[in-house]
């Protein structure tokens, strides 16, 4: 058992993606922030359609944008969810990424119009596993700064109305 995994008392057992706790990423300095964070993301795209699965990356994208920057850790996790998506090569990943902030950049200039984006993908999602998964997502990617704007808090707001969660 790696000192990652345990019984289930004290973390979540989740399986290890290719791309987060491999030995190199280990032999890096990692936060304790980014570390329960890795821990922690769980998100099973078995089920979504391709209309879902890219609802999901942009609902993210705008969450990464909601407070004005994108950090390099969003950034990284951003890029492990299009390599499960099943974008593995770097350009395919690259071209989806940037395809996606395209896509919500005229959504970002005003709260209204971020809400109104964020509310328009959640309808992507009627089963209850998929609306909880995806707001944990997006939960945990604005969170992962410890800086939840209110921007950001107003968004979860509406998503977690929108889900009733």
């Amino acid at each position: 058992m790696s000192p990652f995994e345990s019984s289930g008392k004290f973390f979540k057992k989740v399986p290890t993606p290719p791309c987060q706790l491999s030995p190199e990423r280990l032999s890096k300095p990692v936060n304790l922030p980014s570390l329960c964070y890795y821990l922690l993301m769980d998100i099973d795209l078995t089920g979504f359609s391709t209309a879902q699965k890219r609802a999901v990356f942009d609902l993210l994208i705008l969450a990464t944008y909601a407070d004005g920057h994108l950090t390099t850790f969003e950034d990284e996790q951003l890029q492990n969810l299009l390599a499960g998506m099943g974008f593995t090569e770097e350009p395919a990943r690259q071209r989806e990424f940037d395809e996606a902030v395209t896509r919500i950049r005229p959504s970002i200039q005003s709260l209204e119009k971020a809400r109104e984006l964020a509310l328009g993908l959640a309808d992507a999602f009627t089963d209850r596993r998929q609306q909880q998964q995806v707001f944990g997502a997006v939960l945990q990617i604005m969170s992962s700064d410890f800086n939840v704007s209110t921007w950001e808090s107003t968004l979860l707001m509406e998503l977690r109305m929108k889900f009733r969660l």
